[in-house]
């Protein structure tokens, strides 16, 4: 030990200094390290929560965006049905509209076709009426008597209806 005094080293002050300096490692791994260390842990446990829940919330969102698309592609469907529904109801209520007005224009075109032959029967009446007083009145003066009524209107009336045979 007196080569190492002679070099100027004091042992009890070096074994002094490594116990120390064991002790001082201890105090600071039980004071320092460890709650440095739990602290560092518990900041990654966050940082890692944090990227994992920014993880989720990316899924989410892709969620909602898939959702959202699907979405407005079905009120999209849903509109063009219902816009197709309402062409094809206004189709309908325009055929139905040419139908009605068919049928008045049939219905009004019938009861003038029956107009015209009501009037056109009455026109034939009064013409044969007419006929027939002419015919009285020519036949009176060109047999120079008057034959009785009676007889002359049914003479007439068998030369109307002959007529009227022939035409038919």
């Amino acid at each position: 030990m007196d080569s190492l005094a002679a070099l100027g080293v004091n042992l009890p002050a070096i074994i002094a200094q490594i116990i120390s300096f064991i002790v001082l490692l201890l105090l600071l791994y039980l004071v320092a390290y460890k709650p440095l260390m739990r602290m560092l842990d518990e900041r990654s446990h966050r940082v890692k929560e944090s990227m994992e829940n920014a993880e989720l919330v990316k899924k989410k969102l892709a969620n909602a965006e898939e959702e959202a698309a699907k979405k407005i592609e079905e009120a999209s469907i849903k509109g063009q049905k219902i816009v197709d529904q309402a062409v094809q109801s206004g189709e309908e209520v325009r055929r139905k509209a040419e139908q009605d007005a068919k049928k008045q224009a049939d219905a009004l075109l019938s009861k003038a076709q029956a107009e015209i032959e009501r009037e056109k029967e009455a026109a034939l009446s009064e013409l044969r009426q007419e006929v027939a007083d002419l015919a009285v009145s020519v036949a009176g003066k060109a047999i120079g008597k008057t034959l009785d009524e009676k007889t002359h209107r049914e003479l007439i009336d068998s030369v109307i209806n002959e007529a009227s045979a022939i035409k038919g």
